[in-house]
C-alpha cells in the first residue's frame, strides 16, 4: 500500500519507513495556528490539524492514500507547537520544566476508500530544568521544530524523567496504533 505523507517531518517518515511502509513526503503549506488558537480539547485539535493536512494533499490525489498527522504538546490547557523564536522556546520549556504533561499526535487517513481519523496521548514527566540546563539546551538549537521545544529523539532525553505511552507519539506518529486501525479497517499490513 503505497501512502503520501502529508507532512514534512523527518520523524514521521522515518517511523514510516521502519514499519515497511512504502510512502512519498508531499507536505502541505498551512497557517496551523488556525485551529490552535480556539478553544478546542487537544485531541480534536490535532486531529483537525492533521485532517487539514491530509485533505489539502488529497485534493491533488491519484487514487493513493494520504496520511496527515499533528502534533502538540499541553499543559495546564496551553497548547504548545513549535516554538517561534528562542524567546518563546525558553517560555515552554520554562513552563514545562518540573511538570506532568500531555503530547497528543493526531491522524488523518484519507483516499478513494477510506477515511479515518484518531489520536493519541502520552503523558510526561519533566525534570525540574535550572536556567542554565535550559539555557544550555537552547545552545544545541535542536528545539526549532518540535512542539514544546524539546526533541525527545535527541538531547531532549535528559530533560525527561518519566514517559507513560507511545514514544513514538512523542516522535510524532503512533506507527503501532496506526497499523492496528488500518487493519482494523481491512488493509493488510
Amino acid at each position: 500500500m503505497k501512502t503520501i505523507l502529508a507532512s514534512s517531518s523527518e520523524y514521521r517518515a522515518r517511523l514510516l519507513e521502519m514499519a515497511g511502509f512504502e510512502y512519498e513526503v508531499r507536505a502541505p503549506h498551512l497557517d496551523e495556528s488556525m485551529v490552535t488558537g480556539k478553544r478546542l480539547p487537544p485531541a480534536e485539535v490535532v486531529r483537525s490539524l492533521a485532517a487539514q493536512k491530509a485533505i489539502a494533499v488529497w485534493n491533488h490525489n491519484d487514487g493513493e492514500i494520504i496520511l496527515g498527522a499533528d502534533t502538540i504538546v499541553v499543559v495546564d490547557d496551553e497548547i504548545f507547537g513549535h516554538p517561534k523564536d528562542r524567546d518563546d522556546a525558553r517560555h515552554m520549556l520554562e513552563t514545562l520544566s518540573g511538570t506532568h504533561h500531555e503530547v497528543y499526535t493526531g491522524v488523518h487517513l484519507c483516499g478513494d476508500y477510506i477515511e479515518l481519523s484518531f489520536s493519541e496521548r502520552t503523558i510526561v514527566d519533566m525534570y525540574e530544568l535550572s536556567e542554565k540546563e535550559i539555557e544550555d539546551y537552547l545552545d544545541l538549537e535542536e528545539f526549532w521544530n518540535r512542539p514544546g521545544a524539546y526533541d525527545i529523539a535527541k538531547h531532549g532525553t535528559m530533560l525527561i524523567e518519566r514517559i507513560n505511552g507511545d514514544i513514538n507519539n512523542l516522535l510524532g506518529l503512533p506507527v503501532g496504533v496506526l497499523i492496528r486501525q488500518l487493519r482494523a479497517c481491512g488493509f493488510r499490513i
